[in-house]
């Protein structure tokens, strides 16, 4: 891959972003639209999460809400243990999965 070709892609859509912000700053900075882009920026951090495998806590949590109410839901910390033992089994389940 040539390094240069990719260093101008990045500097490419670094000015696409630069340009789209200048272009539509008069929406960004309405105090009404801010609600609207804090939404798009949560939802972009929960598929890039997605994408590696990180589960979402929130909806873990909305799923017990709505579906569990007599159960208590695990904590964040107990959430993400276990969410990482279902995706790379320990040595006792008797399954060896490397996670790399």
């Amino acid at each position: 891959m040539n390094l240069k070709f990719a260093k101008q892609g990045t500097t490419v859509v670094a000015k696409i972003i630069k340009m789209t912000i200048l272009s539509q700053k008069h929406l960004l900075l309405s105090p009404k639209n801010w609600s609207k882009i804090a939404v798009l920026w949560q939802r972009l951090q929960q598929s890039f999460r997605l994408m590696v495998g990180v589960p979402d806590y929130a909806t873990y949590l909305e799923h017990m809400r709505q579906h569990h109410p007599d159960l208590t839901p695990m904590d964040a910390k107990t959430f993400y243990r276990h969410c990482v033992d279902v995706r790379y089994p320990s040595a006792k389940s008797g399954i060896k999965k490397c996670p790399c």
